[in-house]
């Protein structure tokens, strides 16, 4: 059994196009006599990336019993890999796996018919009911409800917050709606401390802020009316909120001092460092968390509640990261074997090689950090996904609403020039 690993920077056109050539179409899977010798998978990432880990051991476990040979061809920068899958379905040579989220371009892949209907492969194999409903819910096809795309994983979103700080400052109990959590903000303020810390120069820090309470009570409502231009910050209660919310965390000092110049990576340093009381992480920092939690430093609390409005029941941002394809045109015996060996073994893969959450409801294996065991029943019955802002916007406007918000939390604009601004980016 041979193992080829290709990793793709694609600078230049022309090595774009030799790689279709020369890539990993349908015509290198199968000897002359029709047989399958080889399994395909074109994937984001490195070799250390997470969907990478998984896949690569999963297929080499797989092909090892087969007999095979498999091929992962890796891309790392996003819109390199966009280019490279875009390529693939132009000339529809798409490998046997791919990398493929859940928007345009899986639509793409649907238009020339090469995408498995992952949900019936699910019901057939009995594997559907296992499958967590939030994950479910972020790759369901919006056109026709059907599942065409397997999750890479279960990420949730969570807030951590310090113990000592919130004893120090008299809390009691970890916050249920955004009044109590300004009145912890307060709190904490008043014995000195910083109450939140946030990665204000990555767009979607702030935007988490902007966007939690127009999810808790519409799910993804609301962005998705306002991007069409029948919604607005001034018509809809829960995104007016979120707006004076988000005025008052960066305006009332509750971030920490130049949040704005502040990186995701350097928020994660300063908060599992010690600086700051909350600070809104989720499971792909796990292991950050995993000593302070053990020791009794940290607590967690899931997304608050906007007092005075119908919040749904899921409280968890979940998503099922970049999900795969399966290329219906080679969907044949042996893929479909793969499949199944695929969910018998994706739970123990995800566990063991990519310390990530597997999306189906199963039970936890042994010797994981505590936290895994400690935030699964948050999310374990959630049946409605994440709706990230930042894959509903058009690009044109959520450069602007970013704009936007940064001055919003520095006080630079109010909230109603903000409604005001934010609205006339889609007036129709």
């Amino acid at each position: 059994m041979r193992k080829m690993k290709k990793v793709l920077s694609l600078l230049m056109t022309a090595a774009m196009t030799a790689g279709i050539l020369t890539g990993t179409g349908a015509a290198t899977t199968f000897a002359g006599d029709g047989e399958r010798t080889k399994i395909t998978a074109l994937l984001k990432g490195t070799e250390s990336t997470e969907q990478f880990l998984v896949f690569d051991h999963l297929l080499q476990n797989f092909c090892e019993e087969k007999g095979l040979d498999y091929e992962i061809e890796l891309v790392n920068d996003m819109q390199d890999y966009f280019t490279k899958l875009q390529m693939y379905i132009n000339s529809n040579t798409l490998p046997d796996i791919y990398g493929c989220p859940n928007g345009t371009l899986s639509q793409a892949c649907l238009d020339i018919d090469a995408l498995v209907d992952v949900g019936a492969e699910l019901e057939r194999n009995g594997y559907a009911e296992n499958l967590n409903g939030a994950v479910r819910d972020f790759l369901t096809d919006a056109n026709d409800g059907n599942l065409y795309l397997f999750p890479q994983g279960l990420y949730c979103e969570y807030f951590m917050y310090r113990k000592d700080i919130f004893e120090d400052a008299g809390i009691t109990e970890a916050p249920a709606t955004w009044a109590e959590f300004e009145e912890a903000c307060q709190k904490i303020a008043d014995i000195g401390e910083i109450p939140v810390v946030v990665g204000g120069s990555d767009a979607w820090q702030l935007m988490r802020y902007l966007s939690f309470s127009p999810w808790r009570v519409t799910g993804s409502d609301f962005i998705t009316n306002y991007q069409s231009g029948t919604d607005s910050f001034t018509k809809n209660e829960s995104a007016k909120y979120a707006v004076n919310l988000l005025a008052d965390l960066g305006t009332k000092g509750y971030f920490e001092p130049g949040f704005a110049s502040v990186d995701f990576t350097s928020a994660c340093n300063l908060f599992f460092g010690g600086t700051g009381a909350i600070f809104y992480t989720g499971s792909g920092q796990i292991g950050l968390a995993e000593e302070m939690y053990d020791n009794g430093e940290l607590g967690f609390f899931p997304v608050p509640d906007t007092e005075g409005m119908e919040n749904m029941s899921t409280n968890v941002p979940i998503h099922a990261g970049f999900a795969e394809g399966f290329n219906k045109a080679t969907y044949d015996e042996t893929m479909q074997e793969f499949f199944d060996y695929m969910c018998e073994n994706f739970s123990e893969a995800c566990y063991t090689k990519a310390q990530i959450f597997s999306p189906f409801n199963e039970e936890l294996p042994e010797g994981l950090p505590q936290l895994y065991y400690d935030t699964q029943p948050m999310f374990a019955e959630a049946d409605t996904a994440w709706t990230s802002w930042d894959d509903k916007l058009d690009s044109d406007v959520l450069t602007k609403i970013v704009d936007e918000q940064q001055k919003l939390a520095q006080g630079i604009t109010t909230p109603d020039e903000f409604i005001t601004t934010c609205d006339s980016f889609v007036e129709k």
